[in-house]
């Protein structure tokens, strides 16, 4: 089988949607409750999880706000 190596790109995609989906179990939630909490249709939401080369700067930090993570988290994010 082929090994498929991710562009700089889609590996800072895949980790972004990585943290927030930990952060939302961490915080015993789901997407319904955090959409709620961002005021941010459930639509939009799901899609900057997904997708986080979607998301907005304030979007991404209305989420972040939501879940409570933490500043080490965050830089993550940016890397």
């Amino acid at each position: 089988m082929p090994k498929v190596l991710l562009t700089k790109a889609q590996e800072r995609q895949e980790r972004a949607s990585r943290v927030l989906k930990i952060s939302i179990m961490d915080q015993h939630t789901d997407q319904q409750q955090l959409s709620k909490k961002t005021g941010m249709p459930y639509g939009t939401l799901n899609k900057r999880i997904n997708k986080p080369e979607t998301c907005k700067l304030e979007e991404l930090w209305r989420i972040l706000d939501a879940l409570n993570v933490p500043a080490e988290e965050r830089a993550k994010l940016l890397m």
